[in-house]
Order: C-alpha cells, then sequence, then structure tokens
C-alpha cells in the first residue's frame, strides 16, 4: 500500500514539473512575451490601486494597491456581493528579470509571513509597456533556479 502511495506521488511530482515547463514554453512564446521584453521598469514608481485583469479568463481578482513610500502591497479581489476584500500582501522591489535576465522589472514577491504556503512561491514581474499600461507576468518559484511562468496579466490606473 505504501509503495502504491509512494509510486502515484512521484507520477504527479512528474506531471507537475513536466506540465509547469510546457507552461514556461507557451508563456515564452505568446505573442505578449515580444510587447513584455519590450518593457521598461514602471516610471513613475506604482503608487495606489491599479485595476487588474488576465486576459481570457474571468477572474474575482480586481487589482493591485500600491504603497510606493513602504515597497509594499495587497491584491484587490471582489466579495461576490458587490464589495471588495483586500487580500495577499506583498513587498515590491526594482531587479532583474526571472527568466530574462537582461530585462529590469519590478518585482512582486509574496514570500512574506502570513501568507498561504503555496502563495510564497510567486513572484509577479511587471513592466510598462505604455503610459498607464503595465503587463505582468505571473512566475512560480517551484524549481530552485528555474521559475515556471504561468500567465500574463495587465495591470491600468
Amino acid at each position: 500500500m505504501m509503495l502504491l502511495v509512494i509510486e502515484i506521488f512521484a507520477t504527479l511530482l512528474v506531471l507537475g514539473i513536466l506540465s509547469g515547463f510546457l507552461r514556461t514554453w507557451q508563456i515564452q512564446n505568446d505573442e505578449r512575451e515580444k510587447i513584455f521584453l519590450a518593457g521598461t521598469v514602471p516610471n513613475p514608481v506604482l503608487d495606489g490601486l491599479y485595476y487588474g485583469a488576465v486576459p481570457g479568463h474571468t477572474v474575482s481578482w480586481l487589482g493591485k494597491k500600491f504603497y510606493a513610500a513602504r515597497e509594499k502591497g495587497i491584491n484587490v479581489f471582489s466579495d461576490g456581493k458587490g464589495g471588495e476584500v483586500e487580500q495577499y500582501p506583498f513587498v515590491t522591489s526594482v531587479g532583474k528579470g526571472l527568466h530574462e535576465k537582461n530585462l529590469d522589472v519590478l518585482k512582486i514577491d509574496y514570500d512574506i509571513p502570513g501568507n498561504p504556503v503555496w502563495l510564497r512561491l510567486v513572484v509577479d514581474e511587471v513592466v510598462q509597456v505604455a503610459p498607464g499600461w503595465y503587463l505582468g507576468k505571473l512566475e512560480a518559484r517551484m524549481i530552485p533556479g528555474y521559475p515556471f511562468a504561468l500567465t500574463y496579466f495587465e495591470l491600468k490606473q
């Protein structure tokens, strides 16, 4: 019985890793990748509420609130009753992209106490692609040294 459980776990782990590599390949070959690579670090620094969207998907996520002076922020979601709820704080910094080592990005890191374990693996990378328009990429640090790119998202003021 224990051997069966180990085999099932190992199979699921391998499938998860393969799925991560496939998804990363899809994201890096998406038409938005060229737009992302042409982007720059947001200027001026993001401060206040930015409305979010995940093109092609319906989500309860409404956007992000940035507190530039503290290099922090929090996500904003619909509560399903016409209101909003703030969840999942993050810290921000400017640095090189996880995949694009020659590209400076705004990093949004969820690896802070209080966030769920699964979320602490996530780093968003954001670039400015036009005045008031920002393209982000959600990355998961599943394998040390090789993050998986999962999806794109947009932010607008």
